[in-house]
């Protein structure tokens, strides 16, 4: 008996190591430390513009997370213990579930996911390899930055029992906060969009589509728009495509100067009646495919998506937000990774209320 057991504990250990060295990981970029106005006066969720000061340098991935990529993870984390499985075996209602906090985090039965389980793994739509992920939680991104860390040999810096992370401090990947995903875009020259201050047009990114079917997705695969609606650093599908959570909970702008920071506590909650609850706001940056001012109007939160109905959305100043436990059809994530030293200043975000 103990040897069957040691047996089957030497399998799922060897495949674990097998998944650890077969996964996609993200192309990533360089972004020095710096400073720049963030916000614009003449947007109005994007005021006050204020001035702000990152000290350190960090990567941030060239591309949105692709299905492959976003597969390759949850296989890998099936692997480890770390999903559902029961949530996984009914065909109808299949989602990627955290096995000890029951959080939601990719939904593979959506219609709009293109990411499917089958014969006990995940497999992108064929052709869709590429493509951003969609349907993806704020917490089903976190929980691809932890397991990333966790294969890199690096410290998880989400706690999933509280979603807390640890900002600073430690080297490993997270969400990117809103600071750092406008410095990124704008870096030195304060440009209104990735690629400059030229207006958009459709041979700059994926945005602007209106769907006469809502079943359709019209995203585009990594680096289509490449270099042209790159930013200056070379970051690909800032506007459009996918639109991207980031690591902060959304509130007000406040107008002074700010070092490193790390946004505002949980604190501007909506009632929505769907689930008969208040829930906090997370911000998503970056537009999306789709554009529609008309998209389910009328309907309360939390069926209209901000980054769909305004045009603006792809200003790099524009602010979006959606609530933490949805996921959608226009949105996905892309990481950042931080490298500690011994000057680094550890910083927390505060857990969920």
């Amino acid at each position: 008996m103990k040897n069957r057991l040691f047996f089957i504990l030497t399998i799922i250990v060897f495949q674990s190591i097998g998944f650890a060295q077969s996964i996609s990981k993200p192309k990533m970029i360089f972004v020095p430390k710096g400073s720049f106005m963030m916000g614009d006066n003449s947007i109005d969720n994007a005021k006050p513009q204020h001035k702000v000061t990152l000290t350190n340098d960090f990567y941030i991935s060239k591309y949105e997370i692709s299905n492959k990529e976003y597969a390759d993870i949850l296989n890998y984390a099936l692997s480890k213990g770390y999903l559902d499985l029961k949530a996984l075996q009914d065909s109808n209602k299949a989602v990627a579930k955290g096995a000890n906090n029951g959080y939601k985090y990719q939904d593979v039965s959506d219609e709009h996911s293109q990411i499917m389980f089958k014969d006990g793994k995940f497999i992108p739509h064929p052709g869709k390899e590429n493509y951003p992920v969609l349907e993806v939680t704020w917490y089903g991104a976190a929980f691809y930055c932890n397991m990333l860390s966790e294969i890199e040999g690096l410290t998880p810096l989400y706690n999933l029992d509280n979603w807390s992370c640890q900002v600073y401090g430690k080297t490993g990947y997270r969400l990117p906060t809103e600071a750092e995903w406008e410095y990124s875009a704008k870096y030195n020259d304060n440009r209104k969009y990735p690629w400059g201050n030229q207006d958009w047009d459709s041979s700059y990114a994926n945005f602007g589509n209106k769907l006469p079917d809502p079943s359709l997705v019209v995203s585009t695969p990594q680096g289509m728009y490449s270099p042209k609606g790159d930013s200056k650093l070379g970051i690909s599908d800032l506007a459009g495509n996918a639109s991207e959570w980031c690591n902060d909970w959304f509130n007000d702008y406040t107008p002074q100067e700010h070092v490193d920071p790390i946004g505002p506590p949980p604190s501007l909650f909506v009632y929505l009646p769907f689930f008969k609850e208040y829930q906090p706001l997370r911000v998503v940056r970056g537009g999306c495919y789709l554009y529609d001012p008309d998209f389910r109007k009328g309907m309360p939160p939390p069926f209209i998506i901000d980054s769909v109905i305004h045009k603006e959305a792809i200003n790099n100043s524009f602010r979006s937000f959606d609530y933490k436990k949805l996921s959608r059809q226009v949105t996905g994530f892309r990481v950042v990774k931080t490298v500690a030293n011994k000057n680094t200043k550890p910083a927390f975000t505060p857990q969920e209320k």
